[in-house]
């Protein structure tokens, strides 16, 4: 990741994120390109309808690299095996197939980690296993990205990991009690690796972790698509194309919520990310030492949020 400090001095980047609201939409991913903009995929943005499109990004992001291992079809499937529920039922005749295969095969896709911690940590995946049609499955496809990387957490997900020719790593200082702005939005530079300083609260999310090697490589401004603080997962693997109906997935969802998240609060609507990310969202971007903002369309499951710069899909496609 040293290698990329100022790389990009003054430039400006979008970052693609997998909210739905881009499939209902049906926003034309390889319209990126050709901007004069550093294009950035989320992890579990990178799907197979992206790929079809012809988008390449730049870069790659895999801060939280096992959620390469999945993508959110398959990641609802697994939470209802931490509830200890049945979601065969709730989901699209053409998606059953793959509920029932995770459990045929439960034993060699999971293994036992932390149940004392709660029903939440009581399985993960097993080191080097990923689902056919996950991110992970996926990125042969994509080989020309470099890729940036949790360099400890990759090496503990996927050991035998075939890209690191053009993966730069970073890690994380965990000595921080207490978030202070300024020294969050400033890296660290040791042992010749690079570390996002940090509490541990806003290290839950992909997005807020990667805003710091932002800054750290030098961008001006940095545009966000698919960022919809929904709990609905990724892209075309959203609740509202593979579960029956919306009903059915609020259904597994308030069964299910506390295998998401210990400390879960609902936040209105069932669908809303926690308010405090919607608290966090707002205070890193509005005292942000360069300009973040969020390419929005409204959608019934999307959610506005007060106080940060938005503009409109047709506003991005202008500048």
């Amino acid at each position: 990741m040293i290698r990329l400090k100022d790389a990009h001095q003054g430039e400006r980047a979008v970052v693609v994120l997998p909210g739905p609201s881009l499939i209902e939409s049906g926003f034309d991913f390889a319209a990126l390109q050709g901007r004069g903009l550093i294009t950035f995929l989320d992890t579990k943005a990178l799907t197979p309808r992206v790929l079809e499109s012809g988008f390449v990004p730049d870069y790659f992001l895999m801060p939280f690299p096992e959620k390469a291992q999945d993508n959110s079809l398959q990641h609802f499937v697994y939470r209802s095996f931490l509830a200890g529920s049945n979601i065969e039922g709730l989901l699209q005749a053409e998606h059953r197939g793959v509920a029932r295969e995770m459990r045929r095969r439960f034993d060699e896709y999971f293994e036992t980690w932390r149940p004392e911690r709660g029903p939440h940590k009581r399985y993960r995946m097993r080191p080097d296993v990923y689902l056919r049609d996950s991110p992970y499955d996926l990125l042969p496809q994509m080989p020309r990205p470099r890729i940036i990387a949790n360099g400890a957490l990759l090496k503990r997900c996927f050991p035998r990991f075939p890209h690191s020719d053009r993966t730069c790593y970073f890690g994380q200082d965990t000595g921080q009690t207490r978030f202070e702005l300024e020294k969050y939005f400033a890296p660290v530079e040791r042992d010749d690796v690079v570390l996002v300083r940090c509490v541990n609260a806003f290290l839950n999310s992909a997005a807020i972790a990667m805003y710091p090697l932002l800054r750290y490589m030098g961008f001006r401004e940095v545009y966000f698509l698919g960022m919809d603080m929904s709990m609905l997962g990724s892209l075309e693997y959203a609740a509202p194309y593979t579960f029956r109906s919306m009903a059915h997935f609020w259904w597994f969802f308030r069964r299910s919520r506390h295998v998401f998240n210990a400390n879960y609060k609902a936040n209105g609507w069932f669908f809303r990310r926690p308010q405090s990310e919607f608290h966090d969202l707002r205070m890193l971007w509005q005292d942000a030492p360069l300009k973040f903002t969020r390419v929005y369309e409204p959608w019934r499951y999307s959610t506005p949020v007060d106080g940060i710069p938005t503009i409109s899909s047709d506003e991005f496609l202008k500048l």
